[in-house]
């Protein structure tokens, strides 16, 4: 595949070693003591053949005695500095290849990259010319999927599209559980849509829980689906008089859940078996039959499926820009199609579209009936079965929620979530080390923490997702508002728009409406609050992250506002070479924010984000950040692999 020649040395090579004329792509398998050349950077490997990009060595030479290497870790890449005649003592995360933002939303990587990496995702084409179907769906994520599931099953012309790789948004970063036990509670539930409303809530949510069993059974999918009980319990110790208090709302919860058919009960003892630490906080509300899989090992196995279907395709780094219906409908007559348009010009026309993209693409529509909200998890090792394999929610505000997933023959990871915070308005890095302490405090067989990530929460203001035809749409359907419960608000969302495009009636569909109104209007104080609180960043036009370029760190970024320009986000890499962006997010104009535990550039209004080298990789914002010189230029095209 490789022509290849002995080279000399480039920092002590080894005799022997072999030069990759061309640059491998994805997936492809580097021989043994291998390297390449590109956009003047040298990459080898010094272990047995391996898949690219799990583990090549990247050398930047600083001077004669030291150098940085970076390495890949599936793939992230990890820093070690060292002497050219000594061992590096320990890692810190150094920034990922640009190609990394094509891949999943954050410079870290999420738990499940461990048995299921990247390299293994199913590869789907660009679009390259217009298309006609019958149905397209945007988004890659639980939601697209799930539709283009439901969809195909029953006969339909599905286009699947996705603007980076397939499950490179949310979903991939997400902790996995799958629960009718809603974190909102259904008292609070039941306040905005009644006793009729909290009962479909919790139906759907338990048929969408189960639904993923069933397909997972039925294409014989290996994803860790397995049953288990969900345990809520107070944030606050024995003893503490507010321990009494919130055990007294858990059991009122329990008793109300009950009544609405989950299977749950209240245990005043109720202790977790593995939880050995000082921290008493037993007793709480015990929900069972609820459930837990490998989110990515499931979706891999829908998407190669799909794949096999004749009436299905998926185009992958095809971005659309702009949906909108065409033509006109009165009564029966005249016929309104659907047109997508993406950022390389082609036309998709369809009978329907279906908006899977976490938020939807227009400026307005939903958006302010949501907040936006980042969540942190650490994946930590634990012996094997020296904790129970449940899920765990404690009662504070930013709930803590904790799962097992598999690691290896000798331990398991206990995924530990919360620290949750709006985007782009907090410190980012301190939440992991919070989440860790939290941890060692209850469970002290804990050992290494081996993944740390973030993902985003789109919180709607009455606690249900918007599910259906957006508004002011007749054939252009949205799924937006996860509430932290997006595996089966996404699955949920499959049944409930192909049955709407089939003119099934569906008794859950009112609840879900984008249209519905009561809801709304009850949580009205609410949204005027986030509305001021979320304008008044605005501010940010005023502010200076840094004053000089001088003041970045390496593998840092920030905004610079000079008084004579708009504001630069401005990034420098491990090397100190700078790249430089406007800092506008696209969508409403607002300032982005460093996001120094992902680097990526978020902004603080409407919760959009964008990787160093300035790709969207979150909306509402369709569009990238623009480069604001030739070096960010360079990386933003590398990144979309346009360079």
């Amino acid at each position: 595949m490789y022509s290849s020649k002995v080279v000399c040395n480039l920092f002590s090579r080894p005799q022997g070693h072999i030069v990759l004329r061309s640059r491998p792509q994805v997936g492809d398998v580097i021989p043994r003591s291998s390297s390449f050349q590109t956009r003047g950077r040298a990459y080898f490997s010094r272990t047995s053949q391996s898949i690219f990009p799990a583990s090549p060595l990247h050398i930047s030479l600083r001077s004669k005695s030291q150098a940085t290497s970076n390495i890949y870790s599936a793939p992230t890449l990890i820093r070690r500095t060292f002497t050219a005649n000594s061992a590096p003592d320990n890692m810190a995360l150094q920034s990922p290849m640009p190609e990394h933002s094509m891949h999943t939303s954050g410079a870290r990587d999420s738990v499940w990259t461990h048995k299921q990496p990247y390299s293994s995702y199913p590869k789907f084409p660009s679009l390259s010319q217009d298309l006609e179907t019958n149905i397209c769906i945007i988004g890659a994520g639980i939601s697209g999927i799930s539709a283009a599931y439901e969809l195909v099953r029953r006969g339909k012309d599905v286009t699947l599209i996705e603007a980076r790789d397939v499950l490179s948004g949310e979903t991939g970063r997400t902790s996995g559980h799958l629960t009718n036990d809603l974190d909102d509670g259904y008292l609070e539930i039941a306040k905005k849509h009644g006793d009729k409303g909290a009962k479909i809530a919790a139906e759907s949510h338990a048929w969408a829980r189960d639904r993923i069993g069933e397909i997972a059974k039925e294409l014989q999918i290996d994803c860790e689906y397995r049953h288990l009980p969900a345990y809520d319990v107070s944030q606050f110790p024995v003893g503490d008089k507010k321990h009494d208090d919130e055990l007294k709302e858990l059991k009122e919860e329990a008793e109300y859940q009950h009544k609405l058919g989950i299977e749950t009960r209240f245990d005043p003892n109720l202790t977790v078996k593995g939880w050995t630490g000082k921290i008493d906080q037993r007793g709480g509300l015990v929900a069972d039959n609820q459930a837990t899989f490998h989110p990515t090992k499931y979706l891999v196995g829908v998407l190669n499926w799909l794949k096999s279907q004749p009436n299905f395709k998926c185009y992958t780094r095809t971005r659309a820009m702009s949906i909108s219906e065409k033509g006109l409908e009165i009564l029966g007559l005249g016929h309104k199609r659907v047109e997508i348009t993406t950022e390389e010009g082609h036309t998709i026309k369809a009978e329907y579209a279906i908006e899977a993209t976490c938020v939807p693409l227009q400026k307005l529509s939903v958006i302010t009936q949501l907040e936006y909200y980042r969540s942190y998890c650490i994946a930590i090792r634990v012996p094997k079965g020296s904790v129970e394999d449940c899920l765990l929610y404690d009662n504070a505000e930013e709930y803590k929620y904790v799962r097992l997933t598999a690691c290896d023959e000798k331990d398991d990871y206990m995924v530990v979530g919360g620290c949750d915070h709006k985007v782009g308005q907090e410190d980012t890095l301190p939440r992991f080390e919070e989440l860790e302490i939290w941890t060692r405090e209850r469970f002290p067989q804990a050992t290494t923490v081996d993944y740390k990530w973030s993902g985003q929460i789109f919180e709607p203001v009455d606690y249900m997702a918007f599910i259906g035809k957006n508004q002011g749409c007749d054939k252009i359907y949205i799924v937006t508002g996860d509430s932290g419960d997006g595996l089966t608000h996404g699955t949920l969302a499959g049944r409930l728009i192909a049955d709407e495009i089939d003119g099934v009636a569906n008794n859950w569909a009112d609840l879900y409406n984008p249209k519905r109104v009561s809801s709304i209007l009850k949580s009205l104080p609410s949204m005027i609050s986030h509305d001021l609180q979320i304008n008044a960043q605005y501010k940010r036009f005023l502010q200076n992250d840094i004053v000089d370029i001088e003041d970045l760190g390496r593998g840092c970024g920030g905004v610079l506002n000079p008084k004579t320009s708009k504001p630069m986000a401005v990034y420098k890499d491990d090397n100190g070479n700078v790249t430089k962006f406007s800092a506008i997010c696209p969508h409403l104009k607002g300032v982005v924010c460093w996001n120094a535990a992902e680097k990526s550039f978020d902004c603080p209004v409407h919760g959009s984000r964008f990787s160093k080298e300035g790709v969207c990789v979150t909306g509402p914002a369709k569009a990238n950040l623009s480069p604001a010189d030739g070096p960010g230029k360079t990386e933003q095209g590398i990144a979309v692999g346009a360079a």
